[in-house]
């Protein structure tokens, strides 16, 4: 399975706890550094899952920069069309994680100069095209859907994941409608769903149901502490967590993207592609980072202990 990852980057800071007031100080029980952005956490899920990963982003000739490649090497991520700035900076972001979730500040660095002008020298070679970080990317917006036309071309699926919008202008950002369309698997989570349907009541069934009205061929939403719904047009379902105890939620949206993809596109049902999903999620919530991410030994593994079957990828 060849999987290609198309978009942000950056080092994600973690530490345990929330913002301190205004002008006070507080001590945090740990810390972490980690490589993260959607599109480089999908590439790295994809790896440890056993796939061909390659992932296309932007970086800066930076300390954070360098940290970032040897990472994706260690992790075994293709970075060879990753462009690196002379002069700009690696995005950071800063986790602030309380409980079981999260809140994240983000300086976008180069990701905010990721454009086509990085994607001219690229062939697209994969059976998976991955183009997350709509909102992020400014840049990036006018050719999403170019870039699906591409890889459908070249044979590839094409899977999109918005993100949170930071603006709020959801489905009224340009270019926003040509890129939804243009995909074949649409994998929101549940408050960016009826974010981008304007329809803050819906529940993930309906909004399933307008999603694949809308054109997508499956529709993967993520519901947060009720594990996931997932639906085609043969067959949908709500999907259980599996429940661990919650270190770091931080990239499980990106991990259940990538143990969704790779089984389904492979031939497996949306149901059992859900459930892998739903599996391999709660094995990197569990830990912290992208070494946190599971194999798929680790994940049929969780699979068997729960009494269902493994998955062959």
């Amino acid at each position: 399975m060849r999987a290609l990852a198309i978009g942000d980057l950056n080092v994600d800071l973690f530490l345990p706890f929330g913002i301190p007031p205004m002008g006070k100080q507080v001590f945090v029980r740990d810390s972490q550094i980690s490589g993260g952005g959607c599109a480089a956490n999908f590439a790295v899920a994809c790896a440890k899952l056993g796939a061909k990963s390659k992932l296309i982003a932007r970086i800066g000739k930076d300390v954070f920069g360098k940290f970032l490649l040897e990472e994706l090497r260690r992790h075994g991520v293709d970075d060879e069309d990753i462009t690196v700035s002379e002069d700009g900076k690696t995005g950071v972001s800063i986790a602030l994680v309380e409980r079981a979730d999260r809140s994240i500040i983000t300086y976008r660095g180069e990701n905010a100069a990721f454009s086509e002008a990085d994607m001219k020298e690229t062939k697209i070679d994969a059976d998976l095209v991955h183009i997350p970080s709509f909102f992020i990317l400014e840049g990036l917006r006018p050719i999403y859907s170019k870039l699906a036309r591409k890889a459908h071309e070249a044979g590839a699926v094409v899977s999109f994941d918005t993100g949170w919008d930071p603006l709020k202008k959801w489905s009224k950002t340009e270019y926003f409608s040509e890129a939804l369309k243009s995909s074949d698997i649409f994998l929101p989570n549940i408050y960016e769903a009826r974010a981008i349907l304007n329809e803050p009541k819906w529940n993930e069934k309906k909004l399933a149901e307008k999603f694949l009205q809308m054109g997508v061929k499956a529709v993967a939403i993520k519901t947060d502490k009720r594990g996931s719904f997932v639906a085609d047009d043969s067959k949908s379902a709500e999907i259980p967590p599996f429940k661990v105890n919650v270190v770091d939620p931080t990239g499980a949206g990106d991990v259940f993207d990538a143990a969704f993809l790779l089984p389904y596109i492979c031939g497996k049902d949306v149901i059992s592609s859900g459930r892998f999903a739903n599996a391999a999620a709660a094995i990197k919530i569990a830990g912290s980072g992208w070494s946190s991410y599971p194999t798929l030994a680790q994940v049929n593994q969780l699979l068997q202990k729960n009494g269902f079957a493994p998955i062959n990828i």
